[in-house]
């Protein structure tokens, strides 16, 4: 298509040379009205797949968008015109290239191109049907990240997607953000008893994976089970974690105990100090200790989030008052760290 070898010389002479000379293209110029035209006239009246592909082979206008932005005050009037007329005409084609996908996609205009077929939309009726999702097929707002997961495995199970896509498309679906992934967040036993009803509209899933933790999930122990008894002590006694933590819960986090699942602990303190417990006691042993922080601790009943964890902990080592940031949290890492 014409259009696109315009197009692609043009990001081209901007990519290699860095400026466009737009007396090269004059004819092109002299016919692009048209041209646009024509396509898009043919495309409302016949979307052909080979034309539809063409159109998505475009790319991105943000080579060219950047040029004219960069160069405003510079550019002749008729070359800033001509540019602006050329980007959005690329968006006038996307656009129209989108329209014609959900056009096909029919009743499931409403699904990513992943589900848009029907054996995956009866599939995700079954949770519209138990009322956790709309008839668009996002999340209603009680339907919390913890049940999102849970339909989602369930979903991802029976039309045997792939590791990589396993939560990826419903990501992009319920506009997930990455600090939520769903990869990571950790469905404790009593999220998981409350997604019973979830589990109940897809009888067919074995949902033990999904609240069996991996082995990466637990801390590895530095000592045995008598340090992490000590620690936990101290840290029941000094308020750092609930008192309602029995000793097993907080074995389990180690894959010790009498617990066959893991028992999330609940920090009563903030983030930073979690992480800066967590730096001292764990890294030693634990290469993967904020990954494992996060499967194994909650605050306020929520998973605590990595990356805050990360760039908390690096704020305060840039400070002086590191070392002595918490003197009981530094006393209880280091007896466990030398028993």
């Amino acid at each position: 298509m014409k259009f696109n070898r315009f197009f692609k010389q043009l990001n081209y002479h901007i990519g290699v040379m860095g400026k466009i000379q737009l007396s090269d293209f004059t004819e092109e110029m002299l016919n692009f009205d048209q041209w646009v035209d024509d396509v898009v006239t043919y495309v409302r009246f016949n979307p052909a797949p080979v034309i539809i592909d063409q159109i998505s082979a475009l790319g991105s206008s943000r080579v060219l968008s950047d040029y004219i932005e960069e160069g405003k005050a510079v550019l002749p009037a008729n070359s800033y015109d001509a540019l602006s007329r050329v980007i959005e005409a690329t968006a006038t084609l996307q656009s129209l290239v989108q329209e014609s996908i959900e056009k096909a996609k029919g009743k499931f205009a409403d699904l990513p191109e992943a589900f848009a077929y029907k054996n995956a939309a009866d599939l995700f009726d079954r949770a519209v049907t138990g009322g956790f999702l709309t008839s668009t097929y996002q999340p209603k707002a009680d339907t919390d990240i913890y049940m999102q997961k849970v339909i989602a495995f369930a979903i991802g199970e029976l039309l045997k997607l792939t590791p990589r896509h396993k939560w990826s498309h419903f990501e992009v679906l319920w506009d997930i953000d990455y600090a939520n992934k769903l990869s990571s967040v950790p469905i404790s036993d009593r999220q998981f008893q409350r997604a019973a009803p979830i589990m109940a509209l897809y009888p067919e899933v074995d949902f033990t994976a999904l609240v069996k933790p991996k082995d990466d999930a637990f801390f590895t122990a530095a000592y045995g089970t008598r340090p992490v008894r000590m620690m936990y002590k101290e840290l029941v006694r000094n308020g750092y974690i609930s008192k309602e933590t029995m000793v097993d819960d907080f074995l389990s986090i180690f894959n010790f105990g009498k617990h066959k699942t893991m028992k999330q602990v609940e920090w009563t303190n903030d983030q930073r100090h979690l992480a800066y417990f967590v730096y001292l006691a764990f890294t030693k042993t634990n290469k993967d200790c904020w990954v494992k922080a996060h499967a194994c601790f909650t605050i306020k009943g929520a998973a605590p989030n990595i990356g805050s964890m990360k760039s908390g902990l690096v704020s305060l080592q840039s400070k002086n008052t590191f070392d002595n940031y918490d003197p009981v949290l530094k006393r209880i890492a280091s007896e466990y760290n030398n028993a």
